[in-house]
């Protein structure tokens, strides 16, 4: 069984590789990086492709060549950037996503796994918002999001492709710090372990629903185990650890680990106009009934997994 992992030179990308090679997969990994981009531990064992996620030839032939029976889509440019150049974002979000999907149905593919986001949602909510919650994204980055999950329905619906999506809440782990608006969170328990002072651009009452990389691994992995007969609502909200801190909270949780870091506020008014449509409560029960997801921990338990995350990759 041979899987393709698009972006796969990325955090998330790199470690769901090494799952899947534990499972028995043969891995190949699609990205606009070279090989040279892989962690040491990967590069002899996944077969890298060099290319463009928005050359559809270049996406075809790679899983045409390659024998490929199955898709992670996790290509992306994030929110940060795809403000900076919607343009961009546009041709390698939506194009991307359209292409490694026509791909996929042209190589007969089977499971398609696709990494979506809550920035997906905008205006229109309380806070609190579920599956059912209308996706009204004010950035483009969302825009592009709701596209790849339209699209990716009705390549399930259309040509019987095997869809399956999960909408990933802030990440936090360590090299999570370039992007995104919201990545303040990792950036300042990463500043503090390196004894670095951290300049947060958002409110101190800012609060967003957060997740460790580990676990947003594990909900990709989890969800493309599942049996099709489970999945019915084809894109998932994972919830987030609970509960969330607010940004000063993470702050002192963090002063707590390192008691001389200098954290310190100064709002940026693009990043607070952006966040102010996150939601900051994420209803994950359906992931949890249709195919068994859970998310423990508290952000005491992120911050220590980051601590020692961080030691562990020094120490490498």
């Amino acid at each position: 069984m041979s899987i393709i992992i698009t972006g796969g030179c990325g955090l998330i990308g790199a470690n769901l590789a090494r799952i899947m090679l534990e499972k028995g997969r043969e891995v190949v990994t699609f990205d606009v990086a070279p090989a040279q981009a892989l962690p040491a531990d990967l590069a002899s064992r996944v077969t890298h492709v060099q290319g463009d996620i928005t050359n559809y030839h270049e996406v075809l032939n790679a899983l045409r060549d390659h024998g490929v029976d199955e898709v992670f889509h996790l290509a992306a440019t994030l929110s940060a950037p795809s403000e900076a150049n919607p343009w961009r974002a546009y041709k390698i979000n939506n194009e991307g996503t359209y292409f490694a999907l026509e791909a996929a149905r042209v190589c007969g593919v089977g499971k398609f796994l696709f990494s979506s986001s809550m920035g997906s949602y905008g205006m229109g909510h309380d806070g609190h918002i579920s599956d059912d919650t209308i996706q009204q994204p004010t950035i483009i980055y969302g825009v592009t999001k709701v596209f790849g999950e339209l699209m990716g329905r009705y390549y399930q619906r259309k040509f019987g492709v095997d869809f399956r999506g999960v909408r990933l809440p802030q990440i936090v782990g360590p090299g999570v710090t370039a992007g995104g608006f919201g990545q303040y969170n990792p950036g300042m328990i990463e500043a503090a372990a390196q004894g670095r002072p951290y300049e947060v651009w958002v409110p101190e009452d800012t609060v967003l629903p957060l997740m460790y990389i580990s676990d947003a691994i594990r909900s990709l992995a989890e969800l493309y185990e599942a049996e099709a007969a489970a999945i019915k609502t084809r894109v998932y909200n994972l919830g987030q650890i609970t509960p969330a801190p607010t940004a000063a909270e993470l702050a002192g949780i963090v002063k707590g680990f390192f008691p001389e870091a200098q954290i310190t506020f100064k709002p940026d008014p693009q990043a607070v106009e952006v966040l102010r449509y996150i939601p900051s409560y994420i209803d994950g029960s359906n992931a949890e009934k249709e195919w068994g997801w859970k998310l423990t921990g508290s952000a005491e338990d992120m911050v220590r997994d980051f601590i020692a995350d961080m030691k562990a990759m020094n120490q490498g």
